[in-house]
């Protein structure tokens, strides 16, 4: 005759718990490492981010006597802020949708950086195929929100 239990074998309840248990904690000490990991790079990104965000709100440029002549556009860049900026970049958009980008350089061949105050003059060729059909004219700088914007009005031709 079968009797339940004589012939079934399995661990007791205590270990069962202490299994359970362990197991538990493995799989939360695992899940907190990572969450651990994640907030402290997530932080990091973040200050770093505000960092610059309140750096970069110290910092202004302006763009004035722009001229265009020859399929070149000149002007000055003027930095009106409190701190350096750099990488100044000049985007020209064209009324077809088109857009030309140039990286304004220093003497030395440099990317332009500004100190607060500092005036620079640039002469940078747009193409030959714009024709003088430009729309607008961007300075963008290394800190994002950083910009000036002249309108075709703005650009004197010569």
């Amino acid at each position: 005759m079968f009797v339940r239990g004589k012939f079934m074998k399995g661990i007791s309840p205590l270990v069962a718990t202490v299994l359970l248990i362990g197991i538990t904690v493995g799989i939360a000490g695992i899940v907190g490492f990572w969450i651990s990991g994640f907030t402290t790079t997530a932080t990091r990104t973040t200050t770093a981010q505000g960092q610059l965000q309140v750096l970069c709100s110290n910092a202004a440029i302006d763009v004035s006597n722009l001229k265009y002549c020859n399929n070149n556009v000149s002007g000055i860049i003027k930095n009106n802020g409190r701190i350096t900026i750099g990488n100044v970049t000049l985007q020209v958009t064209f009324l077809n949708g088109t857009t030309v980008s140039s990286a304004l350089n220093d003497t030395q061949g440099n990317f332009l950086a500004l100190r607060p105050g500092q005036l620079s003059t640039f002469n940078q060729s747009i193409g030959a195929s714009s024709s003088g059909q430009y729309d607008k004219l961007y300075v963008y700088t290394n800190c994002s929100g950083v910009t000036d914007i002249a309108a075709s009005s703005d650009i004197v031709t010569c």
